[in-house]
């Protein structure tokens, strides 16, 4: 998920730490998941160090690989919108530290922090540009394919 523009990470960790209840930082190996495809969705993540791999298996079993989470960058977000289990997997990239921070306490301090809900918006933004982008570029290249 390597975007054009990130947050800035020392603005959105700084922010993050506020967050009392509801927020935990660990460490994660290398190969390690921090989800599975399918697990209840509660959490939103925020990449300290490493890198998070998303992944995606369809029912026939073929794996996908969606995107990267990097440094600074948020995963797990679409629990926000009332989906209620993962569409993916997450796995750590080497060693990682992640924060984790309850749905509610991330809807609370969105609406809590105005600095925070413009980081946020503008990842959200920002990753939303990129999906488009890479849809737009697999199906051009499918339709030069016929």
């Amino acid at each position: 998920m390597q975007t054009k523009l990130q947050p800035d990470q020392s603005i959105a960790h700084k922010l993050l730490v506020q967050v009392g209840a509801g927020r935990a930082t660990a460490s994660y190996d290398d190969g390690r998941k921090i989800y599975n495809q399918g697990d209840h969705a509660d959490f939103v993540y925020f990449v300290q160090e490493g890198s998070i791999k998303l992944t995606v298996t369809s029912d026939n079993g073929a794996k996908c690989a969606l995107g990267i989470a990097k440094r600074g960058q948020f995963f797990g977000e679409a629990c926000l919108h009332d989906i209620p289990v993962r569409a993916a997997s997450a796995t750590a990239i080497g060693e990682c530290r992640i924060t984790s921070v309850t749905k509610a306490a991330i809807l609370s301090a969105i609406q809590e922090e105005p600095k925070f809900a413009k980081v946020f918006v503008d990842y959200l933004l920002d990753h939303n540009s990129w999906v488009e982008k890479h849809t737009l570029d697999h199906l051009l290249n499918l339709e030069e394919a016929y």
